[in-house]
């Protein structure tokens, strides 16, 4: 291309992220900068996601710090998705929690749910149990929350303690659970046409 805007740039940059490429995706996002091509917050999100999924913590914190004290952008959720989600795969969860405790609004159900999932990996219970009660004081609560809280409990051989989460979920999805309804609809020959309701 003659001239490449940042929609070009970003378009690069999230194809060699999306296909695993994070080393490649940060050098192109250099030489974008090299080239004077100012990035915004999309091309900032596609560096972060592909540090995300390459592993990249100290080039993301680097990129998440350039984003905002070099150009002056606001990150929004989805930045902090990303560096969450990295910080959850590498396992530095404390920092993830910090990350989620210090954001500048309040952490979405998505944060807490990819923290509570980063606990069950691994296996740091006593986080997970904060993540899965912030959740329910959230009102956003799924029932793979449960299922994540039990098989962190589980590897940690707290047994008690997933009876007592059984018995609240199971109570939960009681109480949220409403009545299925079915319509068939049949038209046979030489029938009338007939309709059969159920609960």
């Amino acid at each position: 291309m003659v001239g490449r805007d940042v929609q070009a740039w970003t378009a690069m940059i999230t194809g060699l992220g999306v296909h695993g490429r994070a080393e490649a995706a940060l050098q192109l996002f250099r030489r974008m900068e090299d080239e004077g091509t100012r990035p915004n917050e999309v091309t900032f999100l596609s560096v972060l996601n592909a540090c995300s999924h390459g592993g990249l913590v100290a080039a993301a914190k680097e990129c998440f710090e350039r984003m905002v004290y070099r150009y002056g952008l606001s990150p929004k959720m989805e930045h902090y998705g990303c560096l969450i989600d990295l910080f959850g795969r590498a396992g530095i969860l404390e920092e993830a929690h910090e990350l989620i405790r210090s954001m500048p609004f309040e952490g979405d159900a998505v944060a807490w749910r990819a923290l509570l999932a980063a606990c069950r990996v691994h296996g740091n219970v006593e986080l997970g149990e904060v993540a899965q009660r912030t959740l329910v004081s959230l009102g956003d609560e799924h029932p793979s929350d449960v299922i994540l809280l039990s098989s962190t409990y589980a590897a940690a051989d707290r047994w008690a303690d997933i009876e007592q989460l059984g018995s609240v979920g199971a109570d939960n999805a009681m109480e949220k659970k409403k009545a299925g309804r079915s319509l068939i609809e049949m038209d046979v020959p030489g029938l009338l046409p007939t309709t059969i309701m159920g609960d």
